[in-house]
């Protein structure tokens, strides 16, 4: 089997979510409910607070063009706030049930348990980054250490958040840096089935494979930039991890 490239991933999910309406048709009421109340919390923020909004943000920019583009921005991003928190658990469970229903699809309906071999690599790599991790915390206490690690923790929620939609492409540029480990949510109900559980085992498995997590990372930041968009592309992102996901099973992949 020729391998895919890693970043192909997310392009292949909106491909094959598309073509499965047994599978869209979940996303589509889904993204219909939701677009619903983000209307309606749109509209009620803009009745009730867009003349004062506009009125603080022109202190600064005016209440030309600019003022009014980043008063619409601000009122965008305060109406995903609560959406988000509204729907976030209901998108999880619905993102787990379209990842298991791929894999089955793919003709895996049971994934291996991690080896010997595989546990002794992880073991290894833990232990050494423990060593490590002294080091890192004193870094930390530097301005510069701060702002990479801030930087970083940032790219990972960005990637899976609704809110990139209200600032395009920062996603992109946080992935660019991690990534890696933004790639971990869309693998980390994988991982699960083969028995890497905790967070931080899954990041080693990231870290151990940087280059593959990421390329899946930006290309999944550059769909989830495209505005408006981004929730769904964050189910559709789900499918190209589970395609992903599928294809190392088929080709006995080792973790370590």
């Amino acid at each position: 089997m020729i391998a895919t490239p890693p970043g192909v991933y997310p392009v292949r999910g909106v491909v094959h979510l598309y073509r499965r309406p047994n599978l869209n048709k979940r996303v589509g009421g889904f993204l219909a409910g939701m677009s619903a109340a983000s209307l309606g919390g749109i509209a009620a923020l803009a009745w009730g607070t867009y003349g004062a909004q506009l009125r603080f943000v022109g202190q600064r920019l005016g209440t030309g063009i600019w003022g009014k583009l980043v008063t619409s921005l601000l009122i965008l991003g305060e109406a995903s706030v609560p959406l988000y928190f509204a729907f976030n658990q209901s998108m999880i469970l619905l993102q787990q049930k379209l990842f298991e229903d791929v894999l089955k699809e793919q003709g895996v309906n049971s994934v291996r348990q991690i080896s010997g071999n595989e546990l002794g690599g992880l073991n290894a790599y833990m232990q050494a980054k423990a060593a490590k991790h002294a080091a890192e915390k004193k870094s930390r206490k530097t301005i510069q250490g701060r702002a990479i690690h801030y930087a970083s923790s940032a790219a990972v929620s960005a990637m899976t958040s609704p809110l990139a939609s209200v600032v395009p492409f920062a996603p992109v540029l946080l992935s660019l840096a991690s990534g890696d480990k933004a790639t971990v949510p869309f693998m980390s109900q994988y991982l699960c089935m083969r028995g890497i559980k905790s967070y931080q085992e899954q990041q080693a498995v990231a870290e151990t494979h940087k280059l593959a997590y990421r390329q899946f990372g930006i290309a999944a930041a550059l769909l989830s930039a495209v505005p408006v968009a981004s929730w769904a592309f964050a189910f559709s992102n789900t499918v190209g991890a589970a395609l992903w996901a599928a294809d190392m099973e088929k080709r006995d992949e080792q973790l370590f």
